[in-house]
């Protein structure tokens, strides 16, 4: 799927065409190589810490290969310049280790799980631009439940690679377990619009 949300920006699902753009974008520094795995990682954070960036770069790529990782590039011309992580819920095995996220586990869910975008890039609406097409991507799998994991407050933009509560809130979504700093938000599209 190729989609244009602007003349200057283009969105591109992951795949093997487009591997090498999702390389050379989370080698950027801003991302410290971490190749969108925390969520996909079932070891603890101490050892996601020791995960080097080219474990992380060879285990995104088996997963790529395997079907069971997702997600969005949105390229500035040729250049890849922000990215939305969203796959079923059961591929993302740190969530079931959350306390808060735990709670979803058993339901058929698919989630929406991280946002990057370049710091040139920042404050552009890219995000929503994302979680839009996303969304409609899985509505287009009949997927019955979207989950969102957003961060509430103010935070630094390093910070809210969850993306924050009200980009989720833009489409539609509510909170579905709340949580001082890290609620649970559902779109559910089971419902008749």
């Amino acid at each position: 799927m190729t989609v244009s949300d602007k003349p200057e920006f283009t969105a591109r699902d992951l795949d093997e065409s487009t591997w090498e753009d999702f390389v050379s974008f989370f080698e950027r520094p801003e991302f410290g190589g971490c190749f969108c795995m925390y969520w996909e990682f079932g070891g603890t954070d101490e050892e996601w810490m020791k995960r080097a960036p080219a474990q992380r770069r060879e285990r995104k790529l088996e997963l790529l290969k395997e079907g069971r990782t997702h997600g969005i590039l949105l390229y500035d011309e040729k250049t890849p310049v922000a990215w939305c992580q969203y796959g079923h819920r059961s591929y993302f095995t740190k969530l079931s280790k959350n306390k808060t996220y735990e709670r979803t586990a058993w339901e058929d869910v698919w989630s929406v799980t991280c946002f990057c975008v370049a710091k040139d890039y920042r404050k552009k609406g890219l995000s929503r631009m994302l979680l839009h097409r996303a969304v409609e991507h899985l509505k287009q799998l009949h997927a019955p439940l979207i989950e969102g994991y957003p961060k509430k407050g103010k935070h630094e933009d390093d910070e809210v690679w969850q993306g924050p509560l009200s980009l989720f809130q833009s489409e539609g979504f509510v909170i579905h377990i709340d949580h001082e700093t890290t609620p649970v938000v559902r779109l559910d599209l089971t419902k008749k619009e």
